[in-house]
């Protein structure tokens, strides 16, 4: 028994690497646009550092290595250059890059409150669907103008999305402009006073020795919901959460405004949304609006946007580290996409493991690990908790 536990490591290493060569010989693979001007990466599962700087020169080639050495990780460089196989960048001589929108949910500001188990992390996993979601329709396709077939949206196989954009547009940024991008995503640099618009309300004021003048009274609206920029994206928020507040019982409706810091008899909310916001005092609206901004900020990982030479996960390859495939999803599919709720890549034949932990994780539905025992497992979910390290292949019969 114990001779048994101690080669199960070693032996989940073998099981994993001959599943993803399974893999491999039938995968379809999503190349990139220009393939062999970009330098590919691998990890394989012996531990060892990267192997980059590979160079392929056709399609067989790439179906070839992944068939015959299965990696625990592809990738491939955002940058096209003269010639990828060259080992220094210099003689590379780079081309232009695709600008890469990397969204891990180990990058939010709530992944804390996973940490302190405020919220789950299926929850957190929604809100960086929710975030990616954003990126896409209301600045990317919204703001931006460009066309979905400018873009490539993937699950990344671990934590997150990825959103490569391939306009010929963006293909000679340079890295600073890139990461103004990653900022204006944020908020950063934002000037909250300049949100809010001149409402137009004007009052006549008598002045000695000069008879009547008319002043504007200062008072602010909530701009269009139409509006472009960070105007329409906080207009929408405040707009969906003047609407939810309406729809609240008077309970809940009271805690909400307390957390925004509005008391309640200052929002009437049987007027329409705009006056509702409009009638409010000077200092709720900028609360408000500062809340607006916080909800609605995008937080790529700025490194990944801003580097015009970064390699990025292959689409359609597996992650070495959850088993889960690198998923290319449509504007449409992302809505209801749910990695851990259905098999990407492998079936549901069941595999016996050892837990190495004791956890509850849900994957379709909430596996409960109790240390030390064996638990038998969908392949997808075994699979996953193996490349996760929550549990080894069980040899015992």
């Amino acid at each position: 028994m114990s001779l048994l536990k101690d080669i199960e490591p070693i032996k989940t290493k073998d099981y994993l690497n001959d599943k993803f060569k399974e893999y491999y010989q039938s995968a379809e693979i999503t190349l990139p646009p220009r393939f062999t001007s970009r330098e590919w990466g691998f990890l394989d599962w012996n531990g060892r550092g990267m192997r980059r700087h590979v160079k392929f020169n056709s399609i067989n080639d790439v179906n070839a290595y992944l068939r015959k050495n299965a990696p625990a990780h592809c990738y491939h460089s955002v940058a096209y250059y003269e010639d990828p196989g060259k080992m220094s960048m210099i003689e590379k001589e780079w081309k232009g890059a695709d600008l890469i929108f990397d969204l891990d949910a180990d990058h939010l500001p709530e992944m804390q409150d996973v940490i302190n188990r405020k919220i789950t992390f299926a929850q957190l996993m929604e809100h960086i669907k929710e975030q990616t979601s954003r990126l896409v329709n209301d600045v990317l396709l919204g703001d931006f103008g460009l066309n979905e077939k400018d873009l490539l949206i993937t699950f990344s196989g671990g934590r997150g999305y990825h959103v490569h954009v391939r306009t010929p547009d963006v293909l000679t940024l340079p890295s600073g402009a890139r990461r103004e991008i990653a900022d204006y995503l944020t908020g950063k640099g934002l000037d909250l006073n300049k949100i809010l618009i001149d409402a137009g309300y004007t009052k006549e004021y008598p002045i000695r020795g000069k008879g009547i003048e008319r002043k504007n009274l200062g008072i602010e609206k909530l701009p269009d919901k139409k509006s472009k920029g960070w105007q329409g994206i906080i207009s929408r928020f405040i707009n969906h959460k003047l609407d939810d507040l309406r729809n609240m019982k008077n309970k809940e409706r009271e805690d909400e405004l307390n957390k925004i810091g509005i008391p309640k008899d200052l929002l009437n909310l049987k007027k329409n949304n705009e006056e509702a916001f409009n009638k409010l005092p000077k200092s709720p609206k900028k609360k408000f609006v500062r809340i607006a901004l916080k909800e609605t900020a995008i937080h790529p990982d700025e490194p990944v946007t801003g580097d015009i030479h970064r390699l990025i996960r292959l689409p359609g390859s597996l992650h070495g580290k959850t088993g889960l495939m690198v998923k290319t999803l449509s504007k449409a599919e992302l809505n209801d996409f749910d990695p851990y709720e259905i098999p990407l890549a492998f079936g549901n034949k069941p595999i016996n493991v050892r837990n190495v932990v004791g956890r509850t994780v849900t994957m379709g539905n909430d596996h409960i690990l109790e240390k030390d025992e064996i638990t038998v497992l969908p392949e997808f979910v075994a699979i996953y908790f193996m490349a996760m390290k929550f549990a080894t292949l069980c040899l015992e019969t």
